[in-house]
C-alpha cells in the first residue's frame, strides 16, 4: 500500500486509518495520502476489521481501483524491443499469494511481465498486492482468453517456451536461457496442463534432495527466474 500511495495514488479512492495512537509507518502513509489528495477517514479498529475482512490490516485499509491489465500484443512488442527478455505465464495459478509472490520475483529480476488466463486464475487484489509488496504496480500483467493459443502466438513472434515439470525435464542450469523466453509455471494442484505442456519447447525440472515431491509455484518461479538472471550475467557481451 505504501508503494501505491507513493507511485500511483490516483488508484486509491479512500484511505481508512485506525483511530488513536499510530506508528511511524501509518504516519508516513497518512502524510503521503494528504500530499496526493487521497481522502482520509479515521475509523475505530472494529470498522477496519469489517472493511478488511480480518484483523491483520495493521491499522490501515485502502479502497483501491482494480488493477489495469496490459494489452497482450503490447507486452509482446515491448519484450521483443530489448535484446533479451523473460515473460512468465501462469497456468491456472489460483492462489492470490502465489500470484503476488511471482509478480514480486518478476520485478526483482527485471523480467518483462506476467501472463494469466482469463479463467481459473487468481486476480490482482488485496492478498496478491500484499504478497507483491508494491511490485504489482510496476509489473505489466496481461490476461489472455486461451493460454495454449497465447503460447502459439508468442512462439510465432520469436519466443522460446520453457515449461516447469515435477520430473522429465532438464535441470534449469542445463538449459540455454538467453534470448526471448516464456517461462510457464503450473497451478497449485495439477501443475502445467497437458494442453499447455505440448506447447513448450523445453521442460525444466528443479532437482529436489528431500522427500518433498514438488515446490510451491512461486518458489519454483523464483528459482527459475534467478537462473535466468545468472545466465544473463555470465553471457558473453
Amino acid at each position: 500500500m505504501h508503494a501505491a500511495l507513493k507511485e500511483e495514488p490516483e488508484r486509491i479512492h479512500k484511505l481508512y486509518v485506525i483511530k488513536g495512537k499510530r506508528n511511524s509507518r501509518i504516519a508516513d502513509m497518512v502524510k503521503l495520502a494528504r500530499s496526493a489528495g487521497v481522502p482520509l477517514l479515521v475509523q475505530p479498529r472494529e470498522a477496519l476489521d469489517r472493511l478488511a475482512g480480518n484483523d491483520s490490516h495493521q491499522g490501515v485499509v485502502a479502497s483501491v481501483a482494480a488493477a489495469q491489465f496490459t494489452d497482450f500484443d503490447e507486452l509482446i512488442s515491448k519484450s521483443l524491443g530489448v535484446k533479451e527478455s523473460m515473460l512468465v505465464a501462469l497456468d491456472h495459478v489460483q492462489d492470490p499469494h502465489n500470484l503476488g509472490a511471482v509478480i514480486r520475483s518478476v520485478e526483482a529480476t527485471g523480467a518483462s511481465g506476467v501472463i494469466v488466463p482469463r479463467h481459473r486464475s487468481a486476480l490482482p487484489g488485496g492478498a496478491a498486492e500484499k504478497a507483491a509488496a508494491g511490485a504489482l504496480w510496476r509489473v505489466p500483467l496481461a490476461r489472455v482468453p486461451n493460454l495454449p493459443r497465447a503460447l502459439d502466438i508468442l512462439k510465432e513472434s520469436g519466443f522460446w517456451v520453457i515449461g516447469t515439470a515435477a520430473d522429465g525435464g532438464e535441470p534449469p542450469w542445463n538449459l540455454d536461457m538467453r534470448g526471448h523466453l516464456v517461462l510457464v509455471i503450473g497451478g497449485e494442484e495439477k501443475g502445467v496442463r497437458p494442453a499447455v505442456r505440448s506447447k513448450c519447447d523445453f521442460l525444466a525440472s528443479i532437482p529436489l534432495q528431500g522427500v518433498t515431491s514438488s515446490l510451491n509455484a512461486s518458489v519454483a518461479a523464483g528459482i527459475m527466474l534467478y537462473e535466468y538472471v545468472r545466465q544473463q550475467s555470465t553471457s558473453p557481451r
